[in-house]
């Protein structure tokens, strides 16, 4: 028996079928993933998984769990796909729950938009406006005046 299949058995004994999802009943990391000795080195289960399936990932690559299972390790569950939309499909992080929004602070309409170093953001061209004419008024001075 070679290498890789007796890593591969052993990979096995580690998850049980629970409906669709294989579930990792080994370590598991403080984040709810499962952690596997793979190739002298502790990896996520679900990235060792995808390996035996697929082969080689990106070690920047993402894997994503359309099943929402942390620790599920069924290779069918997995998809790569890149960080930014890995943040916007988790519906508990801060730049998924700005995207849903679509009115700032005030209650106007986000209206505009620019792209910058940070990706695309929205803004409200009322608010904006209003915001223009504080800074201008403080960079010339005139906020001091008491005319």
């Amino acid at each position: 028996m070679n290498r890789t299949s007796s890593e591969q058995l052993r990979f096995a004994s580690k998850w049980q079928k629970q409906g669709r999802c294989h579930v990792w009943t080994g370590p598991l990391d403080r984040d709810g993933y499962g952690t596997f000795y793979f190739r002298h080195k502790n990896r996520r289960a679900h990235r060792v998984a995808w390996f035996f399936c697929h082969g080689d990932l990106a070690a920047d690559a993402v894997i994503n769990h359309t099943c929402r299972n942390r620790a599920c390790v069924n290779p069918q569950h997995l998809q790569v796909i890149t960080s930014t939309e890995n943040v916007l499909r988790n519906s508990t992080s801060g730049p998924y729950l700005n995207s849903q929004k679509t009115h700032c602070p005030l209650g106007h309409p986000y209206d505009r938009s620019y792209t910058g170093k940070r990706g695309t953001v929205r803004y409200c061209s009322i608010c904006n406006a209003a915001k223009q004419k504080r800074l201008r008024a403080k960079w010339t001075g005139t906020d001091k005046l008491n005319v």
